[in-house]
């Protein structure tokens, strides 16, 4: 607060727009013109500022101005540099009028004082000074959408942060390869195109520490959304955007859409590419059902995820009784165009699990062999190198960008940037050790491959049915769901039998039915 000897106490509001290419020190040359001006008029005052659009129709947007109003009574006015630094909106100018009005407090410019409580004159010298403001703003928000749709069209970045593994170049506007993340991006295309999971490569990232862009760990959808956008095979897309309210709930309908292709360097080859999203759709078609999420009491299972009723077509459930052994639950939906329960009877887990195995060996034995493979592909020399080539990357990067910001933060910011930068500087403190710790690790890897006999190293890639077989049934489950999206089961008993005690022989030997879909 500052203390003047005598005049009004007031609320100096200060706010710049980074739309409309703003900076720190414009806020600063407003802080110091408006303290100046209160100092030479005996004014006091609490300062709020923000940066934030004027346009902006809803007070959540504006924290600052909306806590200027809610402590409105405990002034008698507020400064502003001009008007339309309050708001460039109708509805917010007339919410800020009224609360003017019924507390009697004016606002007050280095040019013009706005006594709205206690002047009608004033009241319509606001409403036509506001309604200008929101003229300019349409204005303004026309001209640069049109701007923006024409620089679009020739193959320009208009909005947005680039996408991760890319910078825009700000003399021609264009989008380069950033090679410490496009290393990043290739890889996870080479993963998804070998058969790994979006879930699975945001597990093997995020145990070597890599980190996306806002220094976060990875999650399946930042992989999927790398996936499918087509920058990277040197593609914009700029999609036309309004703000539209349907009841009370806000959505954005596309109005335009402009596709540009080869305006850039491509990460991915456009082909690798449709393969990767051809394999995208085929899956998320297939395969919505499956959740990817640890069991709960019972634990991984070969099967976890992937049995179905063969009856009512619903997902079957895995259980596990008091002696730990694991069975499948009877199916207790209601059959389909029925109000019949279906009552498709489960059985032992373990019975059903061997009878696929028998199945798989019999049919995809091939398919098996060749997925242990892929899966040792990201274990051999060429993979371990690459994925070092990518830390070490990521640490050069890391040590780069601590000092940079430290002395962003010791520029003119406000406070929020200043903790914003804090916590990216905590990131990158806690993402070092994780890379030096999978870089060595790494090394290590490498050195024990590289001195490895040529016999041993042979045995040691071979991928057979035995070597599935001997997998922990986390890694089983794994594999399976690269060609197996279900499992139909059925095992539907007459009445009679079914009401025969569970531990009855003839009630457990009565056969069961599966079906294996395969992709």
């Amino acid at each position: 607060m500052m203390n003047g000897d005598t005049g009004l106490f007031g609320a100096l509001y200060l706010r710049i727009s980074r739309a409309k290419g703003e900076n720190e020190d414009t806020l600063q040359n407003h802080r110091e013109l408006m303290q100046e001006f209160c100092r030479e008029h005996g004014y006091t005052f609490e300062i709020y500022e923000e940066i934030v659009s004027g346009g902006k129709h809803q007070l959540e947007a504006r924290p600052q101005l909306q806590k200027l109003i809610h402590n409105i009574e405990r002034y008698e006015a507020i400064f502003v540099v001009a008007l339309d630094r309050l708001s460039r909106n109708g509805f917010v100018s007339q919410l800020i009028k009224k609360a003017c009005i019924d507390h009697d407090v004016k606002i007050i410019t280095p040019t013009q004082t706005f006594d709205l409580a206690g002047s009608e004159g004033s009241r319509l010298l606001y409403d036509i000074s506001s309604m200008y403001a929101v003229m300019e703003y349409e204005m303004i928000g026309r001209r640069t959408k049109t701007n923006k749709l024409q620089r679009a069209v020739r193959g320009e970045h208009v909005s947005g942060q680039a996408a991760y593994g890319y910078r825009r170049n700000p003399d021609t506007r264009q989008l380069e390869i950033y090679e410490p993340e496009a290393g990043v991006v290739r890889y996870m295309f080479k993963l998804y195109l070998q058969g790994f999971s979006c879930r699975k490569i945001a597990d093997l990232l995020n145990g070597d520490g890599f980190k996306t862009q806002q220094l976060h760990d990875y999650l399946p959808t930042n992989i999927q959304t790398i996936l499918r956008n087509p920058v990277y095979k040197g593609t914009l897309v700029y999609r036309d955007r309004k703000r539209i309210r349907e009841g009370n709930v806000y959505s954005y309908k596309v109005l335009e859409t402009i596709i540009t292709e080869h305006v850039h360097p491509a990460i991915i080859s456009p082909d690798q590419w449709e393969e990767a999203n051809r394999k995208r759709v085929k899956s998320e078609q297939t395969g919505t059902f499956t959740r990817e999420k640890p069991a709960g009491q019972t634990g991984a299972t070969m099967l976890k995820d992937l049995l179905f009723c063969g009856r009512c077509g619903k997902k079957l459930e895995i259980a596990k009784r008091k002696n730990d052994t694991l069975f499948i639950r009877h199916c207790r939906h209601v059959l389909p165009d029925s109000r019949m329960k279906c009552n498709n009877q489960g059985m032992k887990l373990q019975l059903l699990e061997e009878k696929v195995l028998s199945e798989l060996q019999r049919h995809k034995e091939h398919r098996l062999a060749a997925l242990l493979q892929q899966q040792e592909l990201r274990n051999s020399l060429m993979d371990l190198k690459e994925r070092l080539l990518l830390i070490e990357h990521q640490l050069q990067e890391n040590e780069q960008a601590q000092p940079q910001l430290i002395e962003v933060g010791r520029a003119k910011i406000t406070i929020q940037e200043k903790m914003k930068i804090v916590m990216k500087v905590k990131a990158l403190m806690e993402q070092r050790p994780l890379l030096y710790e999978s870089k060595e690790k790494l090394r290590r890897q490498i050195r024990n491959l590289e001195t490895m006999p040529q016999a041993e190293l042979t045995a040691h890639r071979s991928g057979s049915f035995e070597t599935f077989q001997s997998l922990p049934a986390e890694k089983q489950n794994e594999i399976l769901k690269q060609f197996v999206p279900r499992i139909h089961y059925v095992r539907v008993m007459p009445e009679e039998i079914r009401k025969l005690p569970v531990r009855s022989p003839e009630r457990q030997a009565y056969p069961f039915h599966f079906i294996i879909e395969y992709f």
